[in-house]
């Protein structure tokens, strides 16, 4: 597993499949193993370039505070020790908020965009509950906090039957170990979440843009997506039925192949 320094950093990167580049960011204290249900798929059509953010996996831990614009500097720093000039991007939730950062800082270079369970300004709602979170994170174990995040990121379908892939991944991700980077670096991730606010500026991109979200999503629901495709010209919302904010973990199949179909039509030439 390469590590690539940008600026006073080492990032975690890897990369994996043949095709246009398609660079993917997780959401908020996840690392690049979140794409495992979803990964094989994708990578059959494009070059994935997988990155943890930074206080994230094996990334180095940030020094200090930061925004989700910083972030996106990492990921455009990556790409540049990559060799790659232009790609399309598929984000997550947090990741999905910091491609929004990355396409107004390089918008010639950003072909298109999948942005999932996503939004594009903190606003009361998400910002109750990130600061519930970044209290909770200090006072319990990890593995308390994280089963206490299981209902806003899956539908009541996961709890009753969970499909065998969610079974796996979840035991894979237990057997890894550490399931936060810190406490420290996830109050740093959530900071950087409260700070989003990027409606305003949408209106100057003209990017291809494709919104996916859960119709059950109770965490980023579907009145974010279209607040974003209001501001962004040329986007589109797509909802994914019986399925939550980690749709890419609960439906991957369903998840892949609208992200697919969506890119297909997207060319870097265009």
């Amino acid at each position: 597993m390469p590590r690539l320094r940008v600026g006073e950093l080492e990032l975690a990167v890897e990369t994996e499949g043949t095709g246009e580049p398609l660079l993917l960011l997780m959401g908020l204290g996840g690392d690049r193993q979140g794409w495992d249900l979803t990964r094989a798929d994708l990578a059959r059509r494009h070059r994935l370039v997988l990155l943890d953010n930074r206080d994230a996996g094996e990334s180095d831990e940030a020094p200090a505070s930061y925004g989700l614009g910083d972030m996106a500097t990492d990921a455009l720093g990556v790409l540049d020790q990559l060799g790659i000039e232009r790609f399309h991007v598929l984000g997550a939730s947090m990741g999905g908020a910091i491609a929004q950062h990355l396409a107004l800082q390089a918008p010639t270079r950003v072909a298109s965009l999948v942005l999932a369970s996503t939004w594009g300004r903190t606003d009361g709602f998400l910002a109750s509950i990130l600061s519930t979170w970044r209290l909770q994170v200090e006072r319990l174990a990890p593995e308390e906090f994280l089963t206490g995040q299981m209902p806003w990121a899956f539908t009541y379908r996961s709890f009753q039957e969970p499909s065998p892939e969610l079974m796996a991944f979840q035991e894979a991700r237990r057997a890894r170990g550490a399931l936060l980077r810190s406490v420290a670096a996830y109050r740093r991730q959530i900071d950087a979440c409260l700070a989003h606010d990027v409606l305003g500026l949408l209106p100057l991109l003209r990017t291809p843009t494709l919104l996916l979200v859960g119709e059950d999503d109770i965490l980023t629901p579907p009145r974010y997506a279209r607040a974003v495709a209001a501001s962004l010209a040329g986007s589109e919302v797509l909802m994914l039925p019986a399925t939550g904010h980690a749709c890419f973990l609960e439906t991957p199949k369903l998840f892949a192949d609208r992200a697919l179909r969506f890119l297909a039509r997207q060319r870097l030439s265009a």
